[in-house]
């Protein structure tokens, strides 16, 4: 009965990761070990009295299962530190602009930032910009398909019939394709200004000011 109890303060401490969880059960647990010690040892047999070692040896479980609920604690602590300097680094961004994986482009009156990573193999990119209604603005082919480099998106800020397009946000999809017309993955990228950060279940969330939100760890880069 002590060594089932045990093995569950054992799975508690492992499973749960709540420290202070599993120290309220390893106390119950010292507290049923001891009264069960006291209660074999007064009705024990004289002439064939408990063997100690059976206690020492379980004793000495318990006290492992004490030293991981610690070691769990201060790992808590110390997960919870580095969340906290990661949040402080994530607020400095606001107001900064970076570059992130996004298929939401905000141009304004001097620039278009839109540019694209190609995987290796590629032969063909071609990019597509929406209106925000779904209407197909304008199809383009990609400047270079050098795979490893960030490679911008030249737009004369016209529409297919040449009309000029105003300034405005824009959904943009892209397509690669190799020498064998197979599919290469493509990743769209923008550059956008962080307005606001969130802090979620899923880590810190960027609000763009193209409208868009993104985890802080797709960041490819800040400028």
């Amino acid at each position: 009965m002590i060594d089932g109890m045990i093995s569950n303060s054992l799975a508690t401490s492992s499973n749960t990761g709540a420290a202070a969880t599993s120290a309220g059960e390893l106390q119950e647990s010292y507290n049923s070990f001891l009264t069960l010690l006291t209660a074999q040892i007064s009705n024990q047999d004289p002439l064939k009295p408990v063997d100690s070692t059976q206690f020492v040896s379980q004793l000495a479980q318990l006290t492992q299962v004490e030293q991981s609920i610690a070691t769990n604690s201060n790992l808590e602590q110390i997960s919870s530190m580095l969340a906290s300097v990661g949040a402080m680094s994530d607020m400095q961004l606001i107001g900064r602009d970076v570059l992130v994986p996004s298929s939401q482009v905000r141009m304004t009156e001097t620039e278009f930032p839109l540019s694209y990573e190609v995987a290796p193999g590629a032969e063909n990119v071609n990019i597509r910009i929406y209106s925000q209604d779904g209407n197909l603005l304008r199809e383009l082919p990609g400047s270079s398909t050098v795979s490893g480099e960030v490679i911008d998106v030249d737009w004369d800020r016209r529409d297919m019939q040449g009309l000029p397009v105003p300034p405005d946000t824009f959904r943009v999809e892209m397509s690669a394709t190799d020498s064998a017309g197979n599919e290469v993955r493509v990743t769209p990228l923008t550059r956008a200004e962080v307005g606001r950060v969130n802090f979620t279940a899923n880590g810190a969330e960027l609000v763009l000011d193209n409208g868009e939100a993104v985890l802080s760890q797709t960041i490819r880069s800040v400028l």
